[in-house]
């Protein structure tokens, strides 16, 4: 039985941001919608690499594809929320997310510019949850400021075992169930 390695692992930190592993991890759940509490650009990253794994799938497929990517928004951050906050911004994005897209949660993937301004993007969570009565959750990771790609993912995995998985009513005897990144 080989092993494959996916990556290597090194002593110095990667230098990648880790929004994009956030909605990596969550991109194929479907009914979710992902929120780059960011500015513009950092969205853009992102999207690139969807429309990248999109025909990376497509041509996997033999052309059938079915497997449709989570709606991605930006807050779109701009100097005066970088001075005064952005939560307001993020409120309003939530609540345009949850009228436009009717999604079964919402996924907060915080930007180094929330990070540094301090945002409390978990009480927006939370706050929104209880308005809109629907699962908003805020990964904890913030660009650049935490980590890197794989913390974000790692971060917004977590976050979905946590909040949705459930014990299995019914075990099956010589069974197990394996949760992985599938590249």
């Amino acid at each position: 039985m080989g092993i494959e390695a996916k990556r290597v692992m090194k002593r110095r930190n990667a230098c990648s941001c880790s929004m994009p592993g956030v909605w990596r991890a969550v991109s194929y759940v479907e009914g979710a919608v992902v929120i780059f509490h960011s500015p513009r650009a950092c969205a853009h990253v992102a999207r690139r690499m969807d429309i990248n794994s999109y025909y990376r799938n497509l041509t996997t497929a033999l052309g059938e594809c079915r497997l449709k990517t989570a709606p991605l928004l930006s807050t779109d951050l701009e100097e005066n929320e970088a001075v005064f906050g952005g939560e307001n911004r993020l409120r309003r994005a939530i609540r345009f997310a949850a009228e436009k897209y009717q999604p079964k949660a919402v996924f907060i993937a915080n930007s180094c510019v929330s990070g540094v301004i301090g945002d409390d993007t978990e009480a927006v969570a939370a706050e929104m949850e209880e308005e809109l009565g629907l699962p908003v959750t805020a990964v904890s990771a913030h660009g650049f400021l935490d980590g890197e790609y794989y913390a974000g993912y790692l971060d917004a995995a977590r976050a979905l075992v946590d909040r949705f998985m459930q014990p299995a009513a019914r075990r099956r005897e010589g069974t197990i169930a394996l949760l992985g990144d599938c590249g």
